[in-house]
């Protein structure tokens, strides 16, 4: 039987990135940036985890393992933030909207914190990224099954046909 996937994957990245930042003694540069890192990878996981739940079911017993892993490694970076630039011309809940501007957000500042050698971070800017991350991860939690649904299908489906039909709405 293959290994089953672990449904607090975004908890441990959130964990991870709290651990990170030292709680009395200077920080370095180094934790600092993993937890920001971190802080994104927890909203990358969670909505990679809301896209496959979204088109696949949430019941382990009830769907296609293969294929509930290959919609979750599915999702790309770039087309995940383009769909999240975008997200503002439909009529998402606010909960999905602010998902999307803390996503933008986070994702500049992980390849800020991952690429930028001269970049420097304080433990302020460290838990400013966590907290957006854990305020988003838990908003996108409470959006119905409905709308979560519907937020997966935006992300997920990038065709020519379907840019085409989102210029027209």
């Amino acid at each position: 039987m293959a290994p089953r996937p672990d449904p607090k994957l975004a908890d441990g990245f959130l964990k991870t990135a709290r651990q990170l930042i030292p709680r009395r003694q200077k920080p370095d540069q180094a934790g600092l940036r993993r937890s920001i890192s971190s802080s994104y990878y927890a909203m990358f996981h969670a909505l990679a985890r809301l896209c496959a739940d979204g088109l696949l079911g949430t019941q382990p017993a009830k769907r296609s393992n293969k294929a509930w892993v290959e919609v979750y490694r599915g999702l790309a970076h770039g087309e995940c933030l383009q769909a999240c630039q975008r997200a503002h011309k439909v009529a998402f809940p606010q909960e999905i909207k602010d998902f999307t501007d803390s996503f933008q957000q986070l994702l500049t500042d992980r390849e800020r914190a991952d690429y930028d050698p001269t970049a420097r971070f304080s433990k302020e800017d460290a838990l400013k990224t966590l907290g957006l991350a854990e305020a988003a991860v838990a908003a996108l939690q409470g959006v119905s099954m409905r709308d979560r649904r519907a937020f997966a299908a935006w992300v997920l489906i990038t065709s020519p046909g379907a840019q085409k039909a989102r210029k027209q709405a």
